[in-house]
């Protein structure tokens, strides 16, 4: 997948993604998993046994692609959108673009759907011991530290799974990924146990 997103060929798996997501049915008061594969990944209607959830997570998505699709998202007026982007945009923007990119999110949610509750959540790091991936941890905490400005300024709730997820030296901790950067069960049933409490 890092290697599609840094040759700019992800258009055919993410349009076909995105297709299906612009046709299945969303009710009003939907729980939204928004974000890239790291959100896709997460079988999130079963895992939570929630009906209300809907997983709207697309494998190689940045802040300006989900900038493109975020009408179909505000349309339905979701009850809640719990958001995490920004770390596939490392491959083509500086930090301060992309927390730019990401205000824009939030303020367009926030317009087109105002009585939904925006829950921004941490970026997670990747470990590079296990593959080669050109991300910069400390820049990803840097980012989450301007993510949670953010959340301040704009009266969110921040949601910090960084913490959770991270070995001491910074690195997505080995335990929760094969492959460096996606999760594996163990990690996905911390993350649900995290956010689950904001459901109701």
């Amino acid at each position: 997948m890092i290697h599609r997103i840094n040759n700019r060929d992800i258009s055919g798996i993410y349009e076909h993604r995105k297709g299906f997501l612009d046709v299945l049915p969303m009710t009003k008061n939907a729980i939204i998993f928004l974000g890239d594969s790291i959100t896709e990944y997460g079988q999130w209607e079963e895992f939570t046994q929630n009906p209300k959830v809907r997983n709207r997570g697309i494998a190689g998505d940045t802040t300006p692609n989900l900038l493109k699709r975020l009408s179909a998202i505000t349309k339905s007026q979701p009850a809640k959108i719990f958001l995490m982007i920004g770390v596939n945009d490392f491959l083509f923007f500086d930090r301060h673009q992309i927390i730019k990119n990401y205000a824009q999110i939030v303020q367009r949610i926030k317009k087109e759907s105002p009585n939904s509750e925006i829950y921004v959540q941490s970026i997670l790091p990747v470990n590079p011991t296990i593959r080669r991936i050109q991300v910069d941890n400390q820049e990803v905490r840097l980012l989450n530290e301007d993510i949670k400005a953010l959340a301040v300024k704009e009266q969110l709730t921040y949601i910090d799974l960084h913490s959770l997820l991270t070995d001491e030296v910074g690195n997505l901790d080995k335990q929760h990924t094969r492959d460096g950067i996606h999760l594996n069960v163990g990690a996905y049933t911390i993350w649900k146990e995290l956010v689950t409490p904001y459901f109701n």
